[in-house]
């Protein structure tokens, strides 16, 4: 490719070889997903060419331009946030009460890393790199996430082992825990390496557990611990480099 830099920030050394679609994703611009849309239906250039192929590679001093703006990767930014309950995870502003209201001071590009249900509080991650997100989410990598349940009573002990065993939550959905742990006499923890829609929710009511609190404790090797409700804080280091090699990131 031919190099320029007039017209805004080029590619750094670290994006040298990557896939055009991976480094949009990692700038914040759009989710993975959205990038690939995007690119084949004509909002990318390199260099001043037009580029349909999501797979271009890229090269250091590259002139990446999406929608005519410049495109370069910030530095990785993850946090994570203690969620509460009556709070959609969506970053619609036109929403009744969107999660972005917690997310103030956060850089642009910040995206939660999957859901948590309106009625659900607890952990929820956040952050810049679109390639990270879309592994965190992605049931190809099998992150597990942990949960707190809080029961209207002791549950019964068939029950727990209908749930260990697993369900079928849906036409043709399975659902088995990694593990069901009795941490209380009302109080269960339930370790899942999926994300569905609702999932724990639909995997106590078809094992006839009754739920009344779900609380989602664990990300991964990332732990809510004290973390003040609606609050949020900035992983270290050591944190980051535990959470991409949870899903071979090499960063």
């Amino acid at each position: 490719m031919t190099r320029s830099s007039k017209g805004g920030k080029t590619a750094s050394a670290d994006a040298d070889g990557m896939r055009l679609n991976r480094y949009i994703a990692r700038s914040g611009v759009a989710s993975r997903r959205n990038c690939d849309a995007g690119i084949r239906n004509g909002m990318v250039t390199v260099n001043g060419r037009l580029i349909t192929n999501p797979a271009e590679k890229i090269s250091e001093g590259d002139l990446v331009l999406w929608d005519a703006a410049s495109v370069t990767l910030p530095d990785m930014f993850v946090a994570v946030m203690n969620k509460p309950s009556g709070y959609e995870t969506t970053m619609n502003e036109n929403a009744s009460r969107p999660v972005s209201q917690l997310a103030i001071g956060m850089p642009r590009g910040a995206a939660p890393a999957g859901r948590l249900d309106i009625r659900t509080g607890g952990l929820l991650l956040w952050s810049n790199d679109g390639e990270l997100v879309y592994r965190l989410t992605h049931p190809k990598w099998r992150i597990e996430r942990e949960y707190s349940l809080i029961l209207a009573r002791s549950p019964e002990r068939e029950a727990v082992e209908k749930m260990r065993k697993g369900v079928y939550i849906a036409p043709g959905e399975f659902s088995k825990p990694k593990s069901v742990e009795k941490t209380g006499s009302k109080t269960l923890s339930v370790v899942l390496t999926t994300g569905r829609n609702r999932e724990v929710r639909r995997l106590s009511k078809f094992s006839g557990i009754p739920l009344i609190g779900l609380e989602r404790i664990r990300f991964g090797p990332i732990q809510l611990e004290d973390l003040e409700r609606g609050k949020w804080r900035i992983l270290n280091s050591e944190e980051i480099a535990l959470l991409c090699k949870a899903v071979r990131l090499d960063r």
